[in-house]
């Protein structure tokens, strides 16, 4: 009796939708990536194994490995109230910083990082993106005799009274070769201005973020 040849099926499996899947899914990515920006003054900081990510509304006071400090602000319009705030107690103190026009105080707004001295605001805020990358930032004087951190830090503190004190959040950046006395001193700083709570950043042991 002949044997009964039972028909062979294809194998061959139509890839053409998991690919056009594939091509939208990177598109997506790609689209909705946001990129890390580049860093106007490098910061290296130190590794933990703590897990807890950084408020979105934060004030960064970072310092880098030559002592200097600096202070970021993550939200723009905060950067706007802090100023006002820095003209309304010490514009005094600083006539051409109180005398800055509307166009300037705009362009502030858009400064990722404080790091001059608060008389040289209108100077820096002038600057095109390509010029504050190879502009060398002095950093916020700290010193007992000319303590501009703490009146930042000041001025933080009336600006975010006026919405909800409790939204102020503080965090310090150091790097992690910088003289542990600079970080000391911007802690004393912050004492000094009633502010015992703040956090530390550092990257998740093992990241390279």
């Amino acid at each position: 009796m002949p044997k009964i040849k039972v028909p062979r099926k294809s194998t061959i499996v139509d890839m053409t939708a998991m690919c056009d899947v594939s091509f939208l899914l990177l598109t997506f990515f790609i689209l909705t990536a946001k990129f890390r920006p580049t860093q106007l003054v490098p910061i290296e900081i130190p590794t933990s194994r703590a897990e807890k990510n950084a408020s979105d509304d934060l004030i960064t006071i970072s310092v880098d490995k030559d002592g200097n400090a600096y202070m970021g602000v993550s939200i723009p319009k905060r950067r706007g109230e802090i100023l006002e705030k820095v003209i309304a107690k010490y514009g005094e103190k600083y006539p051409n910083v109180a005398a800055m026009t509307p166009a300037q105080k705009a362009q502030f707004n858009n400064l990722e990082l404080i790091g001059v001295p608060i008389q040289n605001l209108p100077q820096i805020v002038g600057l095109k993106p390509e010029q504050l990358q190879e502009y060398k930032f002095p950093g916020i004087p700290k010193d007992s005799t000319e303590n501009q951190l703490g009146e930042w830090i000041m001025a933080a503190r009336y600006a975010y009274a006026e919405d909800d004190i409790n939204k102020l959040k503080f965090a310090i950046k150091g790097d992690k070769s910088s003289n542990i006395k600079a970080v000391q001193r911007v802690i004393e700083v912050m004492k000094e201005k009633d502010v015992y709570s703040f956090n530390i950043i550092t990257s998740l042991e093992g990241s390279n973020d």
